[in-house]
This record gives C-alpha cells, structure tokens and sequence, in this order.
C-alpha cells in the first residue's frame, strides 16, 4: 500500500520537484498550492504525512497544521514544516502546535527531504 502524502507549498518549482522525487519512491502524493486547498484536501484525503511550507497565501501552513492537530481523524499524521524561516519563534511556535519535524528548505536538497521523510516513516509506520 502506498505513503499518502500531501505537499502544500506555494512555490511551483518546489512543488514538481518534491511530489516528482516522491512518486518515484511509490509515495501517493497530493498537492495543494496554498492552505486552504491543503485543508479543503484534507477533508477527503487523510495522509500519512503531511509537508507543509509556513509562508503560504490566504491560509498559511502555521494554520493547516492547527486543523490536522485539532481534527480527530487527522490528528495522528506525520507532519513536517519545511519553510525558509529560521529564527527560534517559528521553530518554538511550529512545535508547540505539534509538528512532528520543522526542517529549513535552504539547507536541504530534496534528496535529503525524502530521505528524512522515509526516516521519520519508519520511526512511526506502526501508526500508519
């Protein structure tokens, strides 16, 4: 059986890189290209992972993570922050609302993202 996995992230070159490096690895990969696509998803798409860039237009990613946290049926997914913010508030906030990971896009290709995704997968496949 396939990873779900859905990528809200605004930037549309990141976008193909990331949910192409994923497809190759088998995952089953959903996009939204802002938070509230991403949270408009997440009612029929329940993932097993969600990555989802801060800095998003209209709902940003600070906001989608709160909706899985408080969403009964979603509040067990894997979710990673990747964003280009890296001062201690963010990464303090993105903790605090319960993200399992909070990486910084600049210091990761997305060979290394992947990599870290699968890790934290085996780390909780006994959840999925």
């Amino acid at each position: 059986m396939a990873i779900k996995l859905l990528l809200a992230e605004d930037d549309l070159q990141l976008v193909d890189m990331y949910s192409r490096k994923f497809e190759l690895e088998g995952f089953e990969v959903q996009v939204a290209e802002d938070g509230k696509k991403a949270i408009e998803i997440l009612k029929e798409f329940t993932p097993d992972i969600a990555i989802l860039d801060v800095m998003m237009p209209e709902v940003d990613g600070l906001e989608v993570l709160e909706y899985i946290k408080k969403t009964p049926k979603l509040n067990k997914v894997i979710t990673i922050m990747l964003t280009n913010m890296s001062d201690q508030g963010t990464a303090e906030k993105i903790y605090e609302l319960g993200a399992t990971e909070y990486l910084v896009k600049a210091e990761l290709t997305p060979l290394e993202v992947a990599n870290k995704v699968k890790s934290l997968i085996d780390i909780y496949k006994k959840e999925l």
